[in-house]
């Protein structure tokens, strides 16, 4: 049997064992270069149907498993006492109003660096929005503005660019209404 399977000789280093070439052959662990060029061959008509059939079996399959994940979550609710059926809902109505304060603090943080920075959510990635709320829920505006004008300081390229100069060289008047040349005649004969 010896005869049958090719020898291939191993070289020893001290990080792993590394296969290496035989005699006038291919790398060792390398599969032969294809000889036809990249990319799949089309499937044909028989190939079509097969991959068809396949994919209507993977959506059944996805049915089938959300139906049993909810059948499952119907008896672990009922063999729930009313008492845990509760506290899931309280912990799940906590995790919605939890994520409801932190939503309403980041847009509290938006619409104060809406002033002063280019854009305002780069405002509310650079703080953390947790830092501003209470144990009630209740948001530190104060304390956000005092953090935005230190983050503005510390990164002046996230502010708002200032306006161009303008050059129209003051305040303008409106001019007066034109006199008639009639007006201007009784006005130089005093006669107003």
């Amino acid at each position: 049997m010896r005869g049958l399977i090719p020898q291939r000789e191993f070289r020893m280093s001290e990080s792993a064992t590394e296969p290496t070439a035989p005699e006038g052959g291919e790398p060792a662990g390398q599969p032969p270069e294809p000889s036809t060029p990249a990319g799949d061959a089309p499937l044909g008509p028989a190939g079509e149907k097969a991959l068809n059939e396949w994919k209507q079996r993977a959506k059944a399959a996805e049915k089938a498993s959300r139906e049993h994940a909810a059948r499952l979550q119907e008896i672990d609710d009922r063999d729930k006492s009313e008492l845990q059926k509760a506290n899931d809902r309280l912990s799940k109505a906590e995790q919605r109003a939890a994520a409801m304060v932190e939503r309403t603090a980041r847009a509290e943080v938006r619409a104060l660096a809406a002033g002063t920075f280019a854009d305002p959510s780069d405002a509310a990635a650079f703080l953390n929005v947790a830092d501003f709320v209470d144990d009630e829920g209740d948001i530190d505006s104060k304390g956000i503005e005092k953090a935005l004008a230190d983050l503005l300081k510390r990164k002046p390229h996230l502010g708002k660019e200032a306006a161009p100069p303008s050059f129209d060289g003051g305040a303008r008047t409106t001019a007066a209404k034109p006199q008639s040349m009639n007006e201007l005649i009784r006005q130089q004969a005093g006669a107003s």
